[in-house]
């Protein structure tokens, strides 16, 4: 392919970005891409380099020490020359929200080509640590921006200055304007996804070229003795307000053992002297000026510790994955930046402040055996952000938005057999749909790892769930969930289960809080409430769909038990009306190709604005929770009022209402499928029904359910189990972050991988006689037969549902309502077929008659 990057920082100027993208172009290169970089000029550009296009600037506007271009008639013309004259190009990838990518994007709209677009870095902390007025800066420039690139649409309201709100506005229209958005972390791509982004979003490292990190890496000087004399300290990034230099320099004074090098260039570099003169520093502290990629790495490997101050501005810092590659422990003070340092890796300060930077550096400088142990664990990743294993994710993403998968689809893994019935272009996707639960199960006697094709792309199926649990517990590698995150980010953006990593870890701690047992307890005296008025209010020998009353039910539970006080309940009419029809588009979404599912015009509109007008309303109940301070005993009360004891982390807004919704869908979704099975299999068999009845009139009699039966029922409970094993998920899909071993098996990034709960709950390798329904197998001197490992029905590891107990409440006071009360007589000319719809299978319909028991 041929790509043309755009980017308003000269390759030969000094920062971040510029070596990001300097990476990026080389890295693509090796993969046999062609590259073209569209830029600023440049005083500092000596060398000539004949795939870059410098534009013309405006005359004497200097902005940061960077020239400005804006998208002139004139940078259009030659824009549009180089395109003819070099094309033809595939894709335009823009690198910065400026002049440079301004013009970058138009030119892509007049060709008609793909957009991509990395968002590097938070102009709004930029603006607001270097301007002397950040609102009149802000203002300007999103005034500018938008003369070119449209600025229409919501963004949410958050926590954050008038400024802030206008640079976001700015980073956020330069984004939605592009057809896909890279970024280098999670925590910022949840934040621009709070900020009202809704255009798919990859989280992609920045990288280190490879040639580069492999001269850089051979001076690393191997573990040994520890080494004396003053900690030596190093600064490699640019000298300027944001980065927080001058804060830095007043540290390293407070700790008399330490020397400090700075590295770079910048504004703030006289007043930088003038700190070191006034501070009787010079013999400590030296300016160096600037310097290459090469030399900041050279120096990495003769310094004790580099130190990051700045806070709540950089988005990764090019300097922390350089110093993770070589080695150096680092001091930095934005807890959001422990997502590029490895933890053990260094040391993030107690808060921002001068105090703390210099007793961290003072506690280091008195004890130099601290850094043994992280410099060990940083050598475990060293190799983590080498461009080569970064270069081909950005790639893939070029392939897909110009249409050319099938060229570049992953080749097929040797030694993995394929399934039989694969149809040409449409692989195993008619079969799957068709019957998708005896196609899983067939596949487990063919291999432990079997190839399915969705379509042209090859998908790898785990039949053993050993295998399945080298994928739950990470044993296997990374994974990612980006395909579904792109699928259903208009509606969830960023909640728990598309979250990777160590983002994905700490929202699991911040959520946790909201489903402990003693406010499952009171969740559950709400549940009994509302399952006994709903089984009252149900009619004797009338027609009636069991599977609508299990949605209607499990609908009206989970969202009584979100938020229960009076101002939420416009929210839970908003849920009740738009919840099922979204979540039913959003399995459609998911099922569907990127470029299919864009075809879909109409239904993307409404699935837009109903998903707007929903986290609109659930926002407001939100707002109105934190203004109230108060303990609702409910699930946002627990989210709102809860800080994380590692981290001091908060949920956002827009994390609370992603939580919120994806509870929402997996009740409306799973819980009311299982709920609905139950009911049928307790109708099917007799036995079991008579049973439940006895158990039923023993513990509640002719009372109400109340909470304390959730425990009481302990055959019910049996039932349920089983009706879990039975009608478990079908099927859970993970993308390879990066090359995956699974079973002495390699599979390539980007692999999809698939796993089946429902095929191993029907394996007679781990449940003898799969396919009879038996609750007794669960009873004490049986279940001791089950392989621990082949129960799966909330998943494994670190994606095991965080929900599962509340859904098995939901699930037993709902039936003890039912079947205490009422008779229900299935319809017996019709027959219940499972729909694969979902991640559950659903039952089709449950057509019923009730008959009064009391």
């Amino acid at each position: 392919m041929h790509v043309a990057l755009f980017t308003d920082f000269h390759p030969a100027t000094l920062g971040g970005i510029q070596t990001s993208v300097h990476a990026q172009r080389r890295g693509l290169e090796r993969l046999g891409h062609r590259v073209t970089v569209f830029t600023a000029p440049t005083p500092e550009s000596t060398e000539p380099d004949a795939d870059l296009v410098v534009l013309s600037a405006l005359g004497g506007v200097v902005v940061n020490g960077f020239a400005m271009v804006l998208p002139t008639p004139a940078n259009n013309r030659a824009i549009d020359a180089a395109f003819a004259e070099r094309g033809p190009i595939d894709v335009v990838h823009t690198q910065t929200t400026y002049g440079v990518a301004i013009a970058g994007l138009r030119a892509a709209r007049r060709h008609g080509l793909p957009v991509v677009h990395t968002v590097h870095s938070r102009d709004d902390v930029f603006i607001a640590n270097t301007s002397p007025v950040p609102y009149l800066s802000a203002l300007t420039m999103r005034a500018l921006h938008g003369r070119f690139v449209s600025h229409r649409g919501h963004m949410p309201r958050n926590d954050e200055s008038r400024a802030a709100r206008h640079a976001w506005r700015t980073m956020v229209a330069q984004a939605q304007a592009a057809d896909r958005v890279i970024v280098p972390t999670e925590h910022f791509a949840q934040r621009i996804l709070a900020h009202g982004l809704t255009r798919p979003i990859r989280v992609i490292s920045n990288g280190i070229d490879d040639e580069l990190l492999d001269a850089a890496q051979t001076s690393v000087p191997e573990s040994g003795p520890v080494r004396t004399g003053p900690l030596r300290i190093l600064w490699c990034a640019r000298l300027s307000g944001e980065k927080r230099l001058l804060e830095a320099i007043e540290a390293v004074r407070l700790v008399e053992n330490c020397e400090f090098d700075i590295y770079g260039t910048g504004e703030l570099w006289e007043r930088a002297r003038a700190a070191i003169d006034a501070g009787g520093l010079s013999g400590r502290v030296r300016l160096r000026g600037a310097v290459s990629q090469a030399e900041c790495l050279a120096a990495m490997a003769t310094h004790d510790v580099l130190l990051f101050p700045s806070s709540g501005f950089d988005t990764q810092g090019m300097a922390l994955l350089e110093a993770v590659a070589m080695g150096l422990p680092v001091v930095y003070c934005d807890p959001d930046l422990a997502e590029t340092v490895p933890e053990g890796g260094g040391v993030c300060t107690r808060n921002p402040s001068v105090a703390a930077i210099a007793d961290a550096l003072r506690e280091l400088a008195d004890d130099p055996e601290q850094l043994v142990p992280m410099r060990k664990i940083l050598a475990d990743h060293a190799d983590s952000a080498r461009q080569s294993r970064l270069t081909e994710a950005i790639a893939a993403i070029y392939t897909d938005l110009v249409g050319g998968a099938k060229q570049t689809m992953p080749q097929p893994v040797p030694n993995v057999p394929t399934a039989p019935g694969r149809l040409p272009l449409l692989g195993h996707s008619v079969v799957a749909l068709r019957d998708g639960l005896k196609f899983v199960t067939s596949l487990a006697e063919i291999g432990p790892i079997v190839r399915i094709y969705l379509g042209p792309r090859p998908a790898y199926v785990l039949t053993t769930p050993d295998l399945i649990r080298a994928v739950g517990f990470g044993e296997a590698g990374d994974f990612h969930r980006e395909e579904l995150r792109d699928a259903i980010q208009e509606v969830i953006r960023g909640a728990s289960n598309v979250l990777s990593g160590k983002p994905h870890e700490l929202r699991r701690r911040m959520i946790a809080p909201a489903l402990r047992q003693r406010r499952l307890t009171e969740y559950a005296v709400v549940a009994a409430d509302l399952a006994n008025a709903w089984s009252a209010s149900l009619a004797p020998d009338r027609p009636l769909n069991l599977v609508d009353e299990a949605h209607r039910l499990v609908l009206d539970t989970i969202s009584a038990t979100l938020f229960t006080a009076e101002f939420g309940a416009d929210a839970k009419r908003e849920v009740q009306q738009n919840i099922p029809w979204l979540l039913g588009q959003v399995i459609q979404r998911a099922a569907l190709p990127p470029p299919v599912r864009r075809l879909r015009v109409v239904a993307n509109r409404r699935f837009t604005a109903k998903s707007r007008r929903l986290r609109a309303e659930i926002g407001a109940v939100v707002t109105e929770y934190r203004r109230a301070d108060r303990d609702f005993h409910d699930v946002l009360s627990a989210l709102v009022r809860h800080s994380d004891p590692e981290t001091g982390t908060r949920l956002s807004d827009e994390e609370i209402i992603d939580e919120l919704l994806l509870m929402l869908a997996a009740g409306v979704g799973s819980t009311a499928s299982i709920l609905g099975w139950v009911w049928h299999e307790i109708m099917r068999n007799p036995d079991i029904a008579a049973e439940l009845r006895r158990e039923l009139d023993d513990f509640v009699g002719e009372g109400p359910i109340t909470h304390d039966h959730v425990a009481e029922l302990p055959y019910l409970r049996l039932v349920i189990l089983e009706t879990l094993r039975f009608w478990g998920p079908w099927v859970s899909t993970h993308t390879a972050d990066g090359p995956v071993t699974l079973g002495g098996t390699t599979l390539p990034d980007g692999a999809m991988v698939v796993f089946s709960p429902y095929m191993i709950h029907h394996n007679p390798h781990y449940y003898p006689s799969p396919e009879t329904f038996d609750p007794d197998r669960w009873f004490p001197g049986r279940v001791e037969e089950i392989d621990k490992k082949a129960i799966l029905p909330f998943g494994v590891g670190s994606r095991h549902c965080p929900g599962n107990n509340f859904a098995l409440m939901t699930i037993t006071l709902a039936t003890a309502a039912l079947f205490a009360r009422w008779q229900p007589v299935a319809d017996p000319g019709y027959q219940v077929k499972p729909s694969n719809r979902d991640f559950v299978a659903a039952p089709s319909r449950l057509p019923v008659v009730l008959q009064t028991l009391r």
